[in-house]
């Protein structure tokens, strides 16, 4: 396989999501969702994971349909959480987790990809990665280094003391307000060694770097039904739109009409082709 123009790698572990009081069972995870956002842009696309057997064949079939290229690094367990709602609230557990993911796991022919996701959700993303896309736009979608778990899985926020590696390494690391609890500090801090973007939903994201600040307001999407994956979307959206040359706040406005659709129907399903997202770009429902 060949990494020609527009190719996009995302890698990181996909998830089986479970619901209380729903006997179904999701495919999720940051590199999922980042990869069907490029996939529907019309980018060619690889994901690199870690799945279990019970999930294996799902996933081919998910990206198969998606127009995912599947690259599935076996496991024992597929990394999975558990849902469920308390006082309004959605409390979230670990259930499972796959081993971790290295440099050594990428097929040699994807490191040469211009556009890159690195999707932690469980610590899986190993040093080695930071270094390994040597030619790319390497956004790193970060909420799993922000979050640690309990013995009995209960999720809790977690100090990231790794951060200004990390910063450094990337074009761009991207986190939502929520996985800060809206304290900025960090971010800030995170900023004196790279480019630092804090997503705020509906109003856009809050671009830092060097000490620079710039609010890039947000796309208003048509309806809100899930606000599930639309950060993903925002990480995909942005690595390519740095992929193909945009400045860096013209790919954060680009990446920010990606993510408004990411939220009107659940899952996958409102995703936007790229005619779609410039539609909205060109209509003034973005600030």
């Amino acid at each position: 396989m060949s990494t020609g123009p527009g190719r996009f790698v995302a890698v990181g572990h996909v998830a089986r999501d479970e619901f209380e009081g729903e006997p179904a069972w999701r495919l999720g995870g940051t590199a999922l969702y980042a990869t069907a956002t490029a996939a529907r842009l019309g980018v060619a696309t690889d994901l690199v994971t870690r799945v279990g057997p019970r999930e294996s064949g799902p996933l081919r079939e998910r990206c198969a349909a998606l127009g995912i290229t599947l690259h599935a690094l076996p496991a024992e367990v597929t990394t999975t959480y558990a849902f469920r709602h308390v006082d309004g609230h959605r409390e979230l557990r670990l259930r499972a987790r796959a081993r971790g993911i290295t440099a050594a796991d990428v097929p040699p022919e994807l490191l040469g990809a211009p556009a890159v996701v690195l999707a932690s959700i469980a610590h899986e993303i190993h040093p080695s990665l930071l270094r390994a896309f040597t030619t790319g736009q390497v956004v790193v979608a970060a909420q799993g280094y922000l979050r640690e778990w309990s013995a009995d899985g209960s999720i809790r926020p977690r100090r990231w003391d790794g951060a200004e590696e990390v910063v450094a390494a990337a074009r761009a690391v991207v986190l939502s307000e929520d996985d800060v609890a809206g304290d900025l500090s960090g971010p800030r801090r995170w900023s004196a060694h790279g480019v630092v973007i804090v997503t705020l939903a509906e109003r856009g994201a809050l671009v830092l770097d060097a000490g620079d600040e710039r609010l890039v307001p947000g796309c208003a999407a048509a309806r809100v039904v899930d606000p599930t994956g639309a950060g993903d979307a925002f990480a995909a959206g942005l690595a390519v739109a740095l992929a193909e040359g945009r400045a860096l706040l013209d790919a954060v406005r680009f990446a920010n009409a990606v993510a408004s659709f990411a939220v009107e129907a659940v899952g996958t399903e409102g995703l936007s082709d790229r005619a779609g997202v410039e539609a909205r770009l060109r209509g003034g429902s973005c600030g």
